[in-house]
C-alpha cells in the first residue's frame, strides 16, 4: 500500500506541474504551488516507508500512512484553503486576480436571496458566473444559479456570518464534505482488514488532486460525493431507509447525484436479505421531493431556465461548461443543430445505458458503484455542455466498488417474501 501511495502522490505531484504551468485560472496555479512540494514530499516519504518496512526495520503499522495522508490533507486542502479565503477576503473590490471558481459567489447569491426568504433562482439570469476576485456582495446577483435546490444552503453561511472570510461558501462545502465523509467512514467501521480500504477511499475523496483542487476553489462537487458514498456505505450495511435519506440528501442538490439514487434501488437489501427498493425509494423521496418540488413551483420558469436549459447549453447566455469531447466538439461543428444534437446524444446515452442496465443489472451497492461510474462516464462524453471535472465521479466511484464489496454480506441472495414463499412451499408439499 505504501508504494501504491507513492506512486499516487507522485501524480498528484506532476498535475500540480501541469496546473501551475497550463491553468488560466489563477486559484488553480496558486494551489498547485502550494501542493506540489508536499504532494512529492509524500511520494518521497512513502518510499522511505515501504523500503523500511520491507527490510524489517519498520512495523506493519497502517499509522505511518495514516499520519503522512493527515499531514498532505493540512498542506494540500486546510493550508491553501485557509489563505485563498483570506485572499479573496482582503482583496479590493476592484481586483481582477480571481480566488475562487464561478460557483462559490454563484452559490452565495443563492443563499443570500433563501435568506430572505426568496426564491434562490433569478427570474432574468444574464450571465454566467464569474471567478470572483473578492467577497463584493453584488457580484453574479443576476448569474444563474444551475444547481438544485439544496445547494443553496451552502451559500447561507455568507448572510448569516459578521462578513470577511468567514462567509465563504467554500468553507461550509468544506466543512461538509468531511463531516459526512467521516460519517460515512465511521459507518463502515467494524470490518476487520478495511482500514487500508477506508484510507485509499479519503486519499481520492479529500487529499488527492481529486479531491484537494476543487475543494479549495470551488468545492460544490464534493458534499454531493460524499452523501453517495455515505448512502452506498448504508446499503451495504443493508439499512435500505438510511440509504434513501443520504441519497435523498444528495439529490437536493444536483442531478449528478440522481443516476446513483436510481440505480441503487437495484442492489439496496433489508436485514433479512429481502430486496427493500420500496423502503428505500420512499425514504430518498420524502428528502428530495419536497425540496426540489419547492425550488420548482415557486418560480416553474426560472426553474427550467436556471436547472435545467442553461447546464444543457440550450439558453442563450452559454454555459461556462466547455471541454474538448464528443458532445461539445458536434456543437460547435454543426451550432445550427445544438438542440437536435443535444436530443440526440442524450438520447444515445440513455438507450445505452437502459440496454446496459437490463442486461447486466447490478445488484449489490458495489456492482451499483461501478455501474454508476461507466454510466456517468459516458454521459459526460456525450453531454454537449461538460467538462473535464466530472470525472471525479467515476474516479470515485470505481475507487468505492472494492471498498464497498468488503462491507457487503458474502453472496447476498434475494429471499422471497411471505406469500412467495408460501407458495413455494405449497409446490413443494404438493410434489
Amino acid at each position: 500500500m505504501l508504494v501504491q501511495d507513492a506512486w499516487l502522490y507522485a501524480l498528484g505531484g506532476i498535475f500540480c506541474l501541469g496546473t501551475f504551468a497550463r491553468a488560466v485560472s489563477p486559484d488553480y496555479r496558486e494551489w498547485a504551488r502550494m501542493a506540489v512540494g508536499p504532494y512529492f514530499a509524500g511520494a518521497l516519504l512513502s518510499l522511505v516507508l515501504a523500503r523500511r518496512r520491507s527490510r524489517g526495520a519498520a512495523p506493519r503499522s497502517r499509522r505511518p500512512r495514516a499520519a503522512v495522508a493527515v499531514a498532505l490533507l493540512l498542506l494540500t486542502v486546510v493550508l491553501p484553503l485557509s489563505l485563498e479565503v483570506v485572499w479573496r477576503a482582503q482583496a479590493p473590490a476592484s481586483s481582477t486576480r480571481s480566488q475562487a471558481q464561478p460557483e462559490v459567489a454563484v452559490i452565495e447569491r443563492a443563499g443570500d436571496r433563501l435568506a430572505q426568504l426568496r426564491d434562490p433562482y433569478p427570474s432574468t439570469p444574464t450571465v454566467p458566473g464569474v471567478s470572483p476576485a473578492s467577497d463584493t456582495p453584488g457580484l453574479d446577483a443576476s448569474a444563474f444559479f444551475p444547481y438544485l435546490p439544496g445547494m443553496a444552503v451552502f451559500g447561507l453561511l455568507n448572510p448569516t456570518s459578521p462578513g470577511g472570510a468567514v462567509g465563504d461558501a467554500r468553507l461550509a462545502l468544506t466543512g461538509a464534505t468531511f463531516l459526512i465523509a467521516a460519517g460515512a467512514l465511521f459507518a463502515a467501521a467494524g470490518q476487520a482488514g478495511n482500514g487500508d480500504r477506508k484510507l485509499r477511499v479519503a486519499q481520492v475523496l479529500i487529499v488527492l488532486p481529486t479531491g484537494a483542487l476543487p475543494l479549495v476553489t470551488g468545492g460544490d462537487d464534493l458534499p454531493v460525493l460524499a452523501l453517495m458514498l455515505l448512502g452506498l456505505v448504508y446499503a451495504a450495511r443493508r439499512r435500505p431507509v438510511a440509504a434513501g435519506l443520504a441519497l435523498g440528501l444528495a439529490a437536493t442538490t444536483k442531478f449528478t447525484a440522481w443516476g446513483l439514487l436510481v440505480l441503487l434501488a437495484f442492489g439496496v437489501y433489508d436485514k433479512t436479505g429481502r430486496r427493500a427498493p420500496r423502503a428505500y425509494l420512499l425514504a430518498a423521496c420524502a428528502v428530495a421531493l419536497p425540496v426540489g418540488l419547492a425550488g420548482f413551483f415557486a418560480d416553474p420558469h426560472a426553474f427550467l431556465v436556471n436547472v435545467v436549459l442553461f447546464p444543457l447549453g440550450l439558453t442563450k447566455v452559454h454555459s461556462p461548461a466547455a471541454s474538448p469531447m464528443l458532445g461539445q466538439e458536434l456543437v460547435v461543428l454543426l451550432p445550427h443543430l445544438k438542440r437536435l444534437l443535444t436530443v440526440l446524444l442524450l438520447g444515445v446515452a440513455a438507450f445505452t445505458i437502459l440496454f446496459a442496465l437490463a442486461t447486466r443489472t447490478p445488484r449489490r451497492p458495489s456492482a451499483v458503484a461501478r455501474f454508476t461510474a461507466c454510466a456517468i462516464v459516458l454521459v459526460v462524453v456525450v453531454a454537449p455542455a461538460t467538462r473535464f471535472g466530472y470525472f471525479i465521479y467515476p474516479a470515485n466511484l470505481l475507487v468505492w466498488g472494492g471498498f464497498l464489496r468488503s462491507l457487503e454480506p458474502p453472496a447476498p441472495e434475494e429471499v422471497p417474501d411471505a406469500a412467495a414463499g408460501g407458495l413455494l412451499a405449497a409446490a413443494q408439499a404438493g410434489a
